[in-house]
């Protein structure tokens, strides 16, 4: 049979959370008129969420707040699962020390601070003005669909429109992208989510080319291209080579040699733009072999930085 001391007690548990997590102080002695209970129990209450790892800062004699810097939020918990988190450690003491003293060694991993974990990885940071996806809802329907759409764009030209078949809503080093093929044209452009400004759907259907999965798997960048582009051969020094052992920086990439001082020869298939950004990036520890048109483009691109010109990436 449910107990219904158990759901009040819940239910204050999540209230005073929900309470505290919003930046805000409680009072001991308006929650206990808002839940008709002593004060005393909402202290047990309070007692009980600061000894299960929520720390609770006293700035006044009955009035409480979270510790500076402390929210649920960064423990991606909800206010709901704290709450149970809550209620579970005050059962727990109740069945034995043993069991106690898991349930704490339980908690203590759930509750550890960002800090205390052994793996930390860094990622992209991007503005927050550019995290927004703008017709999201409407680009997945039109997707799903297989339905055109009409897009007002922004670039540096202004704001033109575009009749455009969406094949995919894509995520590179931290950027969306709506991936889409102009109408009346088997070929795949890019467009930067935060620049569509207006969005219509069109009663107009399209058929989605059907080597589309193999082009994004083949993909390693936003420069990517429906063709595979052409083949070629990179040097990479023995101080770098490790790297390209570990990871895919190019389409395709292989490794067709090793000499014996530890240099490599890669060899990949792509279009020149797929693979300039990231060979100016690993400068001067490699080199291009082949094809002799690549070489020349990337001695262009570093001439015009000497010289202090704009470099041309197209």
């Amino acid at each position: 049979m449910k107990n219904k001391n158990y759901d009040k007690k819940i239910f204050r548990l999540v209230s005073i959370l929900n309470k505290l997590n919003g930046g805000g102080k409680v009072r001991s002695s308006e929650l206990a008129e808002e839940f008709n209970v002593s004060i005393r129990s909402v202290q047990r209450d309070l007692d009980l969420l600061n000894l299960t790892g929520f720390p609770l800062d006293t700035q006044e004699k009955g009035i409480y707040c979270f510790m500076p810097g402390f929210s649920l939020r960064k423990l991606m918990l909800t206010n709901e699962e704290a709450s149970l988190l809550t209620f579970f450690h005050e059962i727990a003491d109740s069945l034995g020390d043993n069991f106690s003293e898991s349930f704490r060694s339980l908690v203590s991993k759930v509750l550890a601070r960002e800090d205390a974990s052994p793996f930390y990885v860094k990622l992209p940071e991007i503005p927050a003005h550019m995290k927004n996806f703008p017709f999201v809802k409407e680009l997945e329907q039109a997707i799903h669909e297989e339905r055109k759409i009409l897009i007002k764009y922004e670039s540096a030209k202004g704001v033109s429109e575009y009749r455009l078949c969406p094949l995919k809503l894509i995520n590179f080093d931290g950027f969306w992208y709506v991936l889409a093929m102009p109408e009346g044209k088997r070929q795949f452009k890019k467009f930067r989510s935060e620049k569509i400004k207006g969005l219509e759907l069109l009663d107009e259907s399209f058929d989605p080319p059907r080597n589309l999965k193999a082009v994004l798997d083949r993909s390693v960048n936003i420069w990517f291209s429906e063709k595979p582009g052409e083949k070629i051969l990179l040097e990479i020094d023995k101080d770098a080579a490790h790297y390209f052992k570990k990871k895919i920086y190019f389409p395709e990439q292989r490794i067709v040699k090793e000499k014996k001082d530890g240099t490599l020869i890669l060899q990949t298939q792509a279009n020149f733009n797929e693979v300039l950004r990231t060979i100016i990036q690993w400068i001067p520890d490699i080199r291009v072999l082949k094809p002799k048109e690549l070489d020349i483009k990337v001695r262009q691109l570093l001439n015009a930085y000497l010289k202090g010109s704009r470099p041309r990436w197209g």
